[in-house]
């Protein structure tokens, strides 16, 4: 008997599947996430594709940062709603919004979250480049850690068998080595971690 179920969005498949492996994969990602936030020690976030808000939430439910304040965009309003009725003791504004035209007064902000987001979109370096352009703080992206991810859901969980494991909402696929060329074009790298089967990076912006 299969140990997944299926969920309105494929963000809360990620965070709510049953299988033991994903379990652990997910508290795998989020130690290795906190433990980069950390770093930073932000109070204030900037998180772009935010969805439901569950990143977020289960950052701060682990009690490890100090988080005063934290807005996050993104532009599935289904999703929005959810993540405006989130549960958890800092203060979250969701609001409708494109990667590709950010607000412009976003250095209120400590730290920009931008997690499992880019493999999404068209343009990729379009939206690094919005990025680097308005904001001069530190930035943490996510993306799969490819070949890796699709041999998981290939091998693994039997998904999308003809695609050989790639997930339909995927346009883009990188290693950790095709990924950091991608963000060394806009951004410093201070740190990498690889928690399979993902890659997250802490940088900061190049200075023009």
């Amino acid at each position: 008997m299969s140990n997944t179920k299926s969920y309105p969005t494929t963000n809360f498949n990620k965070y709510h599947c049953q299988h033991q492996f994903a379990i652990n994969r997910i508290g795998n990602f989020l130690d290795n996430l906190t433990q980069l936030i950390t770093l930073i020690k932000p109070s204030y976030i900037f998180n772009i594709g935010c969805g439901e808000g569950l990143d977020i939430k289960n950052i701060y439910e682990k009690g490890e940062i100090n988080i005063e304040y934290c807005c996050g965009l993104d532009l599935n309003f289904d999703a929005l709603k959810i993540a405006r009725q989130m549960s958890t003791n800092v203060k979250f504004d969701a609001i409708k919004g494109d990667i590709y035209y950010l607000p412009s007064k976003l250095n209120r902000f400590d730290l920009i979250l931008c997690l499992e987001v880019l493999e999404h979109l068209t343009f990729p370096g379009k939206a690094l480049k919005e990025i680097s352009h308005h904001f001069n703080g530190y930035c943490i992206f996510s993306v799969p850690n490819e070949p890796l991810y699709r041999l998981t859901r290939l091998l693994l969980f039997k998904q999308n068998i003809r695609q050989l494991g790639n997930h339909p909402e995927h346009l883009n696929h990188w290693s950790k080595n095709k990924f950091s060329r991608l963000l060394r074009k806009y951004f410093i790298i201070d740190q990498l971690v690889t928690p399979f089967p993902w890659t997250i990076v802490l940088c900061h912006k190049k200075e023009e």
